[in-house]
């Protein structure tokens, strides 16, 4: 595996712009990898690999098993070990008990998997945590999320870069390389990856984006759409960047996390600006819960509407509101 990092260093493979110029900056000295032994998370460990020393940090694995496949499970954690081994890294492994974790849905899975990485940066210190979600994830969650009815923020996402208060950073340093020319890349240089035979299933959506709609829409349109949903997640962000800026200035209490917001100020602000910065006060003043699209529609309608009086229902607690003010109660 040396001589294939070597090899791979001296083709210089670029990462993503963004990520590039944020580990330039020598603030990461640990980055833990998350690699479930797929072809996306195998080129970015090893990219990452190969880079350690130019941007002077340590790579650490890490895998999640949901032990949903059995052996198969099992043998993608093993695989990810052997790469470790042979990459000279630590790698770090969990297995998921399903009689006691309860990991049965994809959601559940996905929180899991996440509280298990955070954990593991947090024990080996790392300051970034990398994902190996590339440019066909960003169409595909595009088209997911439009379907819900998301926003500007949701429409931005996967980021290459994005932080968080209290948690590790997420980096995603192969968003500027597609599916097919990883695998490509992969098979150049002759490395293994391990293929999840759920990732055939097309009765999960986005495997049917993937290997229907996807290939449908660039053979009809007769141009990549996967090229051109990043070249819009880019300029998106740049949008989404202005108005969060923007939100800041207008509605600093929101991102004060007043107790109680001055109504007529939020409703002084075009509703851009409004919605996203009461949408980040409820968030952090509320983490557990997930305001419904159609729940936000009601608040920010209720804060511009006529009448002063209202309550919503948070689940166990409360958003009220009247003629001046704006605030949270506990139930």
């Amino acid at each position: 595996m040396q001589s294939i990092l070597k090899d791979i260093k001296s083709k210089a493979y670029p990462i993503e712009p963004e990520v590039s110029r944020f580990l330039s900056e020598g603030s990461c000295k640990n980055i833990l990898s998350a690699c479930s032994g797929g072809a996306d998370s195998v080129f970015a460990s090893l990219l990452l690999a190969s880079l350690q020393d130019k941007f002077g940090f340590t790579l650490i694995l890490a895998h999640y098993n949901h032990a949903w496949r059995g052996e198969a499970s099992d043998g993608d954690s093993a695989f990810v070990e052997s790469l470790a081994n042979s990459l000279g890294v630590n790698c770090l492994l969990r297995r998921a008990d399903l009689a006691s974790d309860g990991v049965q849905s994809e959601t559940l899975a996905r929180n899991a998997r996440i509280e298990f990485l955070r954990e593991s940066a947090k024990e080996v210190g790392a300051d970034a945590i990398a994902y190996g979600h590339q440019m066909n994830d960003i169409f595909e969650s595009q088209v997911l999320r439009l379907a819900r009815g998301a926003g500007l923020e949701g429409l931005v996402a996967p980021r290459p870069i994005h932080h968080f208060g209290h948690y590790p950073t997420h980096i995603r340093p192969i968003l500027n390389y597609s599916a097919d020319s990883i695998v490509s890349i992969l098979r150049e240089h002759a490395i293994e990856w391990r293929e999840d035979a759920s990732n055939t299933d097309d009765s999960i959506p986005r495997n049917f984006l993937r290997q229907t709609l996807t290939p449908s829409l660039s053979e009809r349109l007769h141009r990549n759409v996967s090229e051109g949903a990043s070249r819009s997640r880019r300029l998106l962000q740049v949008d989404a960047e202005f108005l969060e800026q923007l939100a800041q200035e207008r509605l600093p209490e929101c991102y004060a996390l007043d107790e109680r917001l001055d109504r007529a100020q939020l409703r002084a602000q075009d509703r851009a600006l409004t919605r996203r910065a009461f949408v980040y006060w409820l968030h952090k003043l509320h983490p557990t819960f997930r305001p419904s699209a159609s729940l936000q529609d009601q608040l920010i309608e209720a804060i511009y509407g006529d009448r002063f009086g209202g309550k919503f229902s948070l689940g166990a607690d409360f958003i009220r509101m009247n003629k001046r003010h704006i605030w949270l109660e506990k139930g």
